[in-house]
């Protein structure tokens, strides 16, 4: 079933052994199947971040909201001027899922825009 989709496509598409696509899939299904609570090492991340989730993606999007407040964002008003935000940025994609993401045009351009930032604290 999952040979018809655009993840097979492009694993297809660039894996040296194509065949070995089911061995990826259990080795997804594994890794999810592992807990993988990371809230408490979140907030040690000194880098500039740019959460992205889909409005019907995996997890649901109040986690992205979660994860944003773990790294500092969402405690204060941003300013007039936006000096007061965070060097973080969060982004919910409407009718996004975790299957469609990688092709959502507005992914790319939020990507580009938040590389481009000067978040220089």
């Amino acid at each position: 079933m999952m040979k018809q989709t655009p993840m097979y496509q492009l694993y297809a598409s660039v894996a040296p052994r194509p065949q070995d696509f089911p061995k990826l899939l259990d080795k997804i299904g594994e890794a999810m199947a592992e807990d993988f609570d990371y809230s408490k090492q979140i907030a040690n991340i000194q880098a500039p971040v740019l959460l992205v989730a889909g409005d019907s993606d995996l997890f649901p999007p109040s986690h992205a909201v979660e994860m944003f407040g773990l790294l500092g964002g969402g405690k204060r008003d941003g300013g007039w001027d936006g000096s007061g935000r965070p060097a973080l940025r969060l982004a919910i994609l409407p009718g996004v899922t975790h299957y469609t993401m990688f092709a959502e045009p507005m992914l790319a351009e939020l990507a580009v825009k938040f590389l481009d930032e000067d978040v220089a604290k």
